[in-house]
């Protein structure tokens, strides 16, 4: 069996019904080869940590889970955070495939559509984050503005219960994204993205693209495990992916 270790940048564990719902769809994408297991991070549950002090601080625990999974003999890790924290550095540590679900999503979704929106539930996210990710994946041509809606991280996680409220803010954010030229709608959150797969949020409610960001997320580091057995295909060690000699200690 192959082992794909699931990232999340938020206390997951503390969330039974959404840990459920990363599990339940990873069996459903993944072949039969392959397994999963999901951590998060200590930090409790609250909006403060869309602010980047609080990304950063973070930062340092979802690295050391990384490494650890090397370690422990994991073949990938995909993150379920649309940030893509702390992508860069794990690369450079480590040798199995690292997946960003911000990354995958925005480059693959080019394959859908011309045009995507990432549509998120905070305005931090929006201001802070997304934008300087556009810009570094080098697609701010490729994409229509931010949209959000504004609920607490704590709302959110308590949407399995009563999803409704929530998804008829998304679908209004949606819409406006859509009417700027929008053909394809991420949701840039993984419990977002689990809440619209849950309830059937797909291009027959919207008229665009509705991606799946986790289902898109674990297959690529499904597909990058294959590639590197069968032909060798690996990340670059020449340039910006440089591994240093000794790995820092946590």
């Amino acid at each position: 069996m192959k082992k794909i270790l699931v990232q999340s940048s938020t206390n997951v564990k503390k969330n039974p019904v959404y840990l459920e719902g990363i599990q339940n769809h990873a069996k459903k994408v993944l072949s039969p080869n392959f397994t999963t297991e999901i951590d998060g991070v200590e930090t409790p549950y609250s909006s403060e940590v869309h602010f980047m002090s609080y990304e950063f601080l973070n930062n340092r625990d979802i690295l050391k889970n990384i490494v650890e999974a090397e370690k422990s003999g994991y073949d990938a890790v995909a993150f379920h955070c649309f940030l893509d924290p702390i992508l860069d550095e794990a690369r450079e540590l480590v040798d199995i495939p690292v997946i960003g679900m911000g990354e995958t999503s925005m480059l693959t979704s080019l394959m859908y559509g011309k045009k995507f929106a990432i549509v998120t539930y905070t305005p931090q996210l929006a201001k802070k984050s997304y934008g300087n990710l556009i810009q570094k994946y080098g697609l701010s041509d490729q994409a229509v503005e931010t949209q959000f809606f504004e609920v607490s991280i704590e709302d959110l996680g308590n949407a399995f219960h009563d999803p409704k409220p929530i998804l008829d803010k998304f679908i209004s954010a949606c819409e406006k994204a859509i009417a700027q030229g929008a053909e394809v709608i991420l949701p840039g959150c993984g419990l977002l993205n689990i809440l619209c797969l849950q309830n059937n949020i797909t291009q027959e409610t919207l008229g665009a693209t509705v991606m799946d960001v986790t289902g898109m997320t674990l297959k690529m580091a499904e597909t990058q495990v294959i590639l590197k057995e069968v032909s060798g295909t690996s990340l670059s060690r020449a340039g910006y992916y440089e591994s240093p000699k000794n790995l820092p200690e946590f």
